[in-house]
């Protein structure tokens, strides 16, 4: 979760189409970006530092959308390049936003897996 004194960067809105897709009924607010994630992608996922500028693409057109049952209230955008993105975004009751807690690839099996499991579904 974005530090309370860490500026945030609009970056999207969740859709309804988001909640048709996963079948819930989350709020429609604003999905934004702190200026850790930068850093917590340097730190934890250095090779996907490249996709940080593809933000605005994964949240306009995924390829798969999920949910982690392990986190109520967020869910998983994937975009397939030539790594599998994965965009993890949760939902912020206090400040009424979704923000973006982390960007990192899963490998084909995973991806597959979690189609086959249902956790993840085809978007458009």
């Amino acid at each position: 979760m974005p530090e309370s004194n860490e500026s945030v960067m609009i970056v999207g809105q969740f859709t309804c189409e988001y909640n048709t897709y996963l079948g819930t009924s989350l709020p429609l607010l604003d999905i934004v970006q702190s200026q850790g994630l930068s850093i917590h992608v340097q730190k934890r996922h250095p090779n996907m530092v490249v996709y940080l500028n593809n933000i605005s693409d994964i949240l306009s057109s995924p390829d798969y959308i999920g949910m982690n049952p392990k986190e109520p209230d967020s869910i998983d955008l994937v975009k397939v390049y030539s790594d599998n993105i994965l965009l993890a975004i949760k939902l912020d009751k206090n400040n009424n936003y979704y923000y973006i807690a982390s960007l990192y690839d899963i490998t084909p099996a995973k991806l597959n897996k979690n189609l086959n499991n249902g956790r993840l579904k085809s978007y458009k």
